[in-house]
């Protein structure tokens, strides 16, 4: 056991992110937005490194290429200032400072539990050793180590390859833990030691290629894929099927909603980011995106204009149909997925609508209320997450390695960078007038 410990505190540090952001939010401190309270313990710094580089179109885009939606850019306008932003504001970083203080820990809860727990609070996410009262440990670092979570592990072994378990307790669909180390943005060189043995993540992404096949589920393949991958690369999977991404993204827009994992919300985050990363490697979207883009956009439509209900929670009959129904945990299980779908994919002045704040609004507000019920685990981190991209996209990260879902610049300018280019502007201005005097 001794050794296992050693192992985890040392793993954590080594996994590289990319696409990380660490700001604190901008003008106010992190104690001054959570009191009062204390601090959320924090976790070592952890190492960047950039994601595959995208790879610019050799050529002109296609007839039929899609420019009309264009990427959302870092000098997006800010949030606009008002008292209820303000409020909510402080309430989302009370909420997520609050659950951060009873983590979970490896002996009462499993490695999906674990894992989900990632999905809320990113690579620097800790857990604790054994019980309640346990030594803080790196989550990510600790099931990529083989750690025993309630007597059972993520990942193992088998003839030579690595592979990550399915069943009761482990990851529920194929490639899911992969599409959460993605959004986690660990990257492909990161260390993995499992039964004595060295991996490394680029193992499990050959695993989860090979594992590829028609008629299979392969929403958390595209998520992780998407992120991984080129947009232009091919592959084969074991029963020597080819695959590519835009096979992937057409695979997925011909399943339906009804029936998919959590009501369809990470099948359409898995399409919106194949197209944004399409969109940064070509400059455009072309063949199957554009059909892709429209249909996300579409949902995106969908949820103001006939799912949402009065109190600011969406359906609880998911993308199925309009439904406001009574039990607040299917209310916060429905509507932490679908904002978690809405604020990790919109334009970034979306964020910013009425309809968006009351929906962010309402899950904050059945989060907060109840900080010591037990909620059960996964709805209540992908609230979390919900929140926590809400936070980063407007005002910056407030837990160390929080990440928002997204690669890339899909956040407003922080107030930080905008002062210190009026002042820049100030200082030329100040400069040409007494270079005349």
């Amino acid at each position: 056991m001794r050794s296992w410990i050693i192992w985890c505190l040392l793993l954590a540090p080594l996994f590289a992110l990319a696409g990380l952001s660490t700001q604190r939010a901008v003008g106010e401190s992190w104690e001054t937005l959570t009191a009062p309270g204390r601090k959320v313990a924090r976790a070592s710094p952890l190492r960047v490194t950039p994601l595959p580089p995208v790879r610019p179109s050799p050529v002109p885009p296609p007839p039929g290429s899609d420019r009309s939606q264009p990427s959302v850019l870092a000098s997006a306008e800010p949030p606009p200032a008002s008292k209820d932003l303000l409020s909510l504001r402080r309430q989302i970083a009370r909420t997520i400072a609050a659950y951060a203080q009873r983590p979970l820990n490896t002996l009462e809860h499993n490695p999906w539990e674990l894992m989900h727990w990632s999905i809320a609070y990113g690579p620097a996410a800790e857990v604790r050793l054994g019980g309640g009262s346990g030594d803080r440990i790196s989550c990510l670092g600790w099931l990529n180590m083989g750690g025993r979570c309630r007597g059972l592990v993520m990942l193992a072994s088998q003839n030579d390859q690595l592979i990550a378990l399915r069943g009761k307790g482990m990851q529920g669909h194929v490639a899911q833990y992969l599409a959460v180390l993605a959004q986690c943005r660990v990257s492909p060189p990161s260390p993995i030691e499992i039964d004595g043995r060295s991996f490394t993540v680029a193992d499990l992404i050959e695993t989860e290629q090979l594992a590829c096949s028609e008629n299979n589920e392969l929403t958390f393949t595209l998520i992780a894929m998407a992120h991984y991958l080129h947009t232009d690369e091919t592959w084969g999977g074991a029963d020597g099927t080819k695959w590519s991404l835009p096979r992937l993204v057409e695979e997925e827009i011909g399943q339906p909603l009804r029936g998919a994992p959590c009501g369809g919300t990470h099948r359409l985050f898995g399409l919106a980011y194949a197209c944004q990363r399409r969109r940064e490697a070509t400059g455009a979207l072309d063949g199957v995106y554009v059909a892709a883009n429209r249909y996300v956009r579409g949902q995106q439509q969908r949820l103001f204009g006939e799912l949402q209900n009065s109190d600011g929670s969406f359906s609880t009959d998911w993308f199925n149909r309009a439904e406001d129904g009574d039990d607040v945990e299917r209310k916060l299980r429905t509507s932490g997925h679908m904002l978690e779908f809405l604020v990790s994919t919109a334009d970034q002045h979306v964020l910013y609508h009425p309809r968006t704040v009351a929906a962010v609004q309402f899950v904050a507000d059945v989060l907060y209320g109840e900080p010591q019920r037990d909620w059960k685990i996964g709805p209540m981190c992908h609230a979390l997450h919900a929140l926590s991209i809400y936070q980063e996209r407007l005002w910056g990260s407030l837990v160390p390695g929080a990440v928002a879902a997204y690669h890339g610049p899909m956040k407003a300018k922080h107030l930080a960078t905008r002062l210190a280019s009026t002042a820049g502007a100030d200082r030329v201005t100040n400069d040409r007038s007494g270079a005349g005097n």
